[in-house]
């Protein structure tokens, strides 16, 4: 039992530390939401475009972001379980 509790307390961290990690993340979609946003305006400033709902699908411009946000989130969340 005390082999649990010891991996409870070094993978979870503290409430404070979550509501961080929680925020960071909102924090981090911001510049995202802006390369998605600014992908879309691009593609339906073209003359003479027919708006589709394929132009609403990420390019591999935002899919590179999502990737990195991900990435970024998982290095979050492992700073703050060192941190605790």
């Amino acid at each position: 039992m005390q082999i649990l509790t010891t991996i409870k307390e070094n993978v979870i961290p503290d409430k404070l530390q979550t509501n961080k990690w929680l925020h960071n993340l909102i924090v981090f979609l911001a510049p995202l939401g802006i390369l998605y946003l600014t992908g879309i305006i691009g593609i339906l400033q073209t003359a003479e475009h027919v708006i589709s709902f394929a132009d609403f699908i990420p390019n591999q411009f935002v899919a590179g972001g999502i990737a990195l946000y991900i990435l970024n989130s998982i290095l979050d969340y492992l700073r703050k379980i060192r941190a605790s």
